[in-house]
This record gives C-alpha cells, structure tokens and sequence, in this order.
C-alpha cells in the first residue's frame, strides 16, 4: 500500500500525455466534477419509506440518546448515523432537501478523498481519470441524493484507506488513533461494515503469517491489527443492542439472495438502476475494471500485455471489497437475510479505482476518450434515475390534498407505504398503518413476520371503521405483493368496501414509473 516506486514511475513517465491531452482531460475532468456536485444535490422525489424513517430517527435522537436507542431496537441499524444528522438538521432543518443535503456534502467530500486516494497510488493524470469516475459514477449520485448512510460509509472507507496506507507507511500512535476511529466510525454505521473487519484482520493475519508476502514487516502488521482492535472496543457498549436485534429485526421485507443475484444487484447499482442505461455503464465499467486488474504495463511505453496486474495495492484494495461483499452475501445467504445493491459500496470504491487503472492502461488519448464515454453513459443513467420516482405516495399524498378534508382518515397497507405519507399528510390528516393501525411515522420491524402472519384483517377493517365516525372520506393507500403480507391489502379495500361502501379508485399503481408503487382508494362517507 505503498506509493509507486522510482522503477514504476519511470515506466509511467514513457506514456505521460501530451499537454493537449491534458489540458483537454483536465477541462473535461472539471466539468464533470462540477456536473457530479450539482447531481449530488438533485433529488426531485419526495422521502421514499427508507428516506422518513431516517428522518424519524433522526428526531428521536435529537429528543435523547434513550430515545434513539429504543427506536433502533425496532428498526435495525447503528446509531451514528441518525446522531450525525440529528446535528445537522439542527442547524439547517429538516425539509426533505436540508436532510438530503448531508448526503450531498458527504459526496462532495468524498471527491478530494478520492483524488487523495488515487494520489497515493498513481501518477497525476491517472488521479485526473479516477476523479473523473468517481465524479461521474451513477453510484455515488444516487446515494449522495438519499437520507442514509451510504455516503458517510464512502466517505469512511475512503478515510480508512488514506489512515490505513499512512499509518503502514509510519505507525505512530497519531496514525494508529486514526484507523481506530475509522474502524468505529464504520461498525456504527453499517453492521456490513463487520465483515470489512473480519476482510481486514484475516487479510492482515495471511500477510503476516508464513504462507504471506516474504518481506512484510511483522511489527508494523500487529500494530494496524491492534489499531483495529481498538476500533472494535468502541462497538462493545452497542452489543447487547445489536444482538436484541440479530434476534429480532433481520429483513424480512426480502428474501436472502442466491450469488448470482447478489451479483445482479451490485451491477445492477453500480450503473445507476435499471435499464438499459444502467446497463451500458455497467459493460463500460467492467471492460475498464478487467483491463486493469488482467493487463500489465510494458516498460518501453507499448500496450498493455495481459497477466495480473503488477500494482500490489490494487490487487490489495480490489481483494478487500469484492472479499467484503462476498462474505456478507454468503452470512446473507446463510442466515437468511436480505442483500441490496446499496451493500455493495463495500467494493465501490475499490472498483472504481480498478476502472481508473484500466483508462491510465490507455494511450493517454484513447483514456479520456474512454473516460468521455463513461461519463456521457453515467450521465444518462443518472437522468433517467431522475425521471423515475422512488415513491408514488407523493402522487398519493397530492390526490388527498387535493380532495380530502381535516379530520379523514388515510390508511397505508401495508405500513410500509406509511413513513413517506405520515411525512407528507400527518399535519392535515389522521395517518393508519396496517396492520397495528399506529400513526405510520416509523415501521417497527420487531418480529415483522411473525406479527403479521397473526394479522386478522376483518378486525383491522372494524378498528379502521370504527375510527372513521365524524370523517368525510376514508382513503386506502395500498399495494400488493410485500414480502409477508400475502393479500392482505387487497382483502382489507374488500373488507372495508363491505363497511363503508364502494370506493372510488383516485391513483393507479404505476410501477413502471415509480420504485415504490401506489394505488389509492376513496371510500366517501355518509354525512
């Protein structure tokens, strides 16, 4: 994890470009980092369920730490997060673009820590074209646009790497401190972020360990391990918290993956989303990827020649985040629990870099063509992202504004539709969720299967019924096909068609435009 050495950087020098090229791929470079700050802050979508419940736990820290701990007891996750933008809708608020906007800094962080990064390892033109990726990647975008913690993980690997090559380079106690904190930072955001742990201490111990690299320094791998340990010990007050969890939460709004759809998925996130679009940056990246983990440099200046790569660092860095993602996708595998794209940022960054490689394997000319392409296709990708909504509940939301009066009621089945509208409607309307008919402002996922395999939706529709006496109009918004729900939904608009009368269907579901699809019923009452 060193810097290139004096005979790599000779070898770079023999295909420096020219000063056309890099005045034109510094322009280009630009330009796409100023493209990649304004799509960071884009998001015309409202909050989709994942999004409000951030919002929601953020409030709850703001009332406490008690507060918050209690919330992720029926949530699921680390606190650091939620405490983190708690502080920061403090100071900015907390419409939905103030909170989107702490991703939208942490992307922007993340682009001087990835031309850091990149520094560390490459000449300035091949940081140049890995700036320009990482400005551009769909990825990165999409995530710098949502309230979670996506962002903040980038920006955390990027600074465990930076601690991580600083502290080999020359373990001071400073040094160490800082891959300490960057070990903490990560297990209390992300539970992924135990299996980079686990990556990290086993690919340290293998280095160490007689079948490692000959030459490795002992001393200075037992330091980074202990540096790591200590990191370890800020998540022991969380454990008996995370372990009521492990027993209690899991994901049950998905089944667990086979490999090839955790491959799917991570692809399928790295270029953007769905579609074609998607698609294309996706072949792009991998071409790159491969062209720069499977060739190696010529010392006379020619093309590259195929063999493994002959940068030990990215052989180090690639290893570490496919590693990650592999073994949380076989812990998936095993335990039964759900993998998204999202988990993949784990090997984003890592990835990246290997793209950035395989352009700087190029003449300089043919790089930043490659980069332009990858840039135009990463481009559209992000643009049709754009034009999809994440959820159709504002559509929802704006039907019953438009025709509801104070006092109705607006039911969610199931409750996971709930947290976006509770964020849009609960200041004019009475919000249910079903099946336990609270206010919908948070999903509590304690034993979501069980409880809702128990459900009986003709007592859920008389509850609902009961509480409409002195409503206008009850409005259903629903869809069907969640994970655990069966056709409750379905069955609970019939069930209450039976008590209130036939409805009046205000919003088709349009899964074609919006991620999270929405019908909407009104059920009109009786003066």
């Amino acid at each position: 994890m060193e810097r290139a050495g004096p005979e790599e950087a000779s070898e770079e020098a023999v295909v420096e470009p020219s000063s056309t090229v890099l005045r034109w791929g510094t322009l280009t470079v630009l330009v796409a980092v100023v493209a990649g700050v304004a799509l960071r802050f884009a998001a015309p979508s409202p909050l989709w369920l994942d999004e409000a419940i951030s919002a929601s736990l953020a409030d709850e820290a703001a009332r406490g730490w008690s507060d918050l701990v209690e919330a992720l007891r029926h949530d699921g996750h680390p606190p650091l997060y939620y405490v983190l933008l708690a502080a920061w809708s403090a100071v900015v608020g907390d419409s939905d673009g103030a909170l989107r906007a702490f991703s939208g800094v942490l992307g922007v962080a993340s682009l001087p820590l990835a031309w850091s990064v990149a520094r560390r390892h490459l000449d300035r033109w091949g940081a140049l074209l890995a700036l320009g990726v990482v400005a551009t990647s769909p990825f990165a975008i999409r995530y710098a646009t949502e309230v979670r913690m996506y962002e903040l993980l980038l920006v955390l690997l990027l600074l465990g790497h930076l601690a991580v090559v600083r502290a080999w380079e020359r373990p001071t106690t400073v040094r160490l401190a800082a891959v300490s904190v960057v070990v903490a930072g990560l297990l209390l955001t992300h539970y992924w972020s135990l299996f980079a742990v686990v990556t990290s201490v086993a690919g340290l111990a293998l280095a160490a360990s007689p079948w490692g690299r000959r030459g490795v320094d002992v001393r200075r791998v037992r330091r980074l391990l202990i540096a790591v340990g200590v990191g370890c010990l800020a998540f022991v007050p969380w454990l008996p918290v995370f372990l009521d969890q492990a027993a209690h939460t899991g994901t049950p709004w998905s089944p667990a993956p086979r490999p090839t759809v955790v491959a799917a998925l991570a692809l399928e996130s790295f270029g953007g989303g769905r579609g074609s679009e998607a698609l294309l940056v996706v072949v792009v990246l991998s071409v790159l990827v491969t062209l720069g983990l499977a060739t190696r440099r010529t010392g006379d200046g020619g093309p590259p020649v195929l063999g493994l790569a002959d940068e030990g660092w990215l052989r180090i860095v690639v290893g570490f985040g496919v590693a990650t993602v592999g073994l949380g996708a076989a812990a998936s595998l095993a335990t039964g629990t759900a993998f998204q794209g999202r988990y993949a940022v784990f090997a984003l960054a890592p990835l990246l870099l290997a793209a950035s490689v395989g352009l700087r394997r190029l003449p300089a000319g043919a790089g930043l063509a490659g980069l332009l392409v990858l840039a135009l296709l990463s481009g559209v990708s992000v643009a049709r992202e754009l034009d999809r909504g994440r959820t159709q509940v504002g559509e929802v939301a704006e039907a019953v504004l438009n025709g509801g009066v104070p006092g109705d009621l607006v039911v969610f089945c199931p409750d996971q539709l709930a947290p976006a509208g509770y964020r849009l409607l609960a200041d004019r309307y009475t919000t249910l969720a079903h099946p336990a008919l609270d206010d919908g402002r948070r999903i509590d996922w304690r034993d979501y299967a069980d409880r809702n395999a128990a459900v009986d939706v003709q007592r859920v529709a008389d509850a609902v019924a009961a509480r409409s006496a002195g409503a206008a109009n009850v409005w259903l918004a629903w869809m069907d096909g969640y994970e655990t729900f069966g056709r409750q939904c379905p069955d609970l608009r019939l069930a209450l068609a039976e008590r209130l009368g036939r409805p009046t269907k205000v919003v088709y579901a349009d899964a074609d435009r919006f991620d999270d699809a929405a019908n909407l019923s009104r059920f009109r009452l009786d003066p």
